[in-house]
């Protein structure tokens, strides 16, 4: 009975958003608290439609992304992981590593805490074998979206369930999808950096 009100509201917030002269998170809270006083939602359902453990799990991620980074912990497991590597490894292959590393990561942990923790430690690898920290960054958080194996990934939900495929149909079918997209990644990021 309020869709044309909670349209135009929604309208308007991802205008302001796109313009870029306000902070995206600040535009779409401001959209949220307008779609509250219209009444187009009601606090029950606003706190209802939180997931409440990713935000707990954000919660603890960010800290230890963040500790990991100031304490030095990422710097130790790059260096050891760089004097293990055998003499001459090539940098895109320490790439694929990570792409990898972050996308098993992803599927355990949610794809936002595998960047957290992933991106101190890529960056890092990449000071230490001479590579570019941007692109090691950017293949971390590409490869954290990187998941075509369980029904975690939206996109790949979507399917699972009407299709009925078992888990064993998506580790079949998604797990090359995986590996070739592992591949792009780093292709890509390595043609633009």
């Amino acid at each position: 009975h309020k869709f044309k009100i909670a349209m135009v509201i929604f309208a308007v917030t991802i205008l302001i958003a796109l313009t870029g002269k306000l902070p995206v998170a600040l535009t779409l809270m401001t959209g949220v608290a307008g779609m509250l006083l219209a009444g187009v939602l009601k606090m029950d359902e606003a706190y209802a439609a939180i997931s409440w453990k990713t935000v707990f799990l954000m919660a603890c991620l960010i800290p230890l992304g963040w500790a990991m980074d100031s304490s030095g912990a990422a710097a130790w497991v790059a260096g050891h992981t760089v004097e293990r590597l055998p003499e001459g490894s090539p940098v895109w292959a320490l790439e694929i590593a990570v792409a990898l590393l972050t996308t098993a990561f992803s599927l355990v942990i949610s794809h936002v805490g595998a960047t957290i923790v992933m991106v101190p430690m890529a960056i890092n690898l990449a000071l230490a074998v001479g590579g570019n920290p941007t692109a090691f960054a950017l293949i971390v958080a590409l490869s954290a979206s990187n998941n075509f194996v369980t029904a975690s990934n939206p996109s790949v939900s979507m399917i699972t369930g009407p299709a009925g495929y078992t888990p064993r149909d998506m580790w079949r079918a998604g797990g090359p999808l995986t590996l070739l997209y592992t591949v792009i990644i780093v292709l890509m990021v390595n043609l633009v950096f």
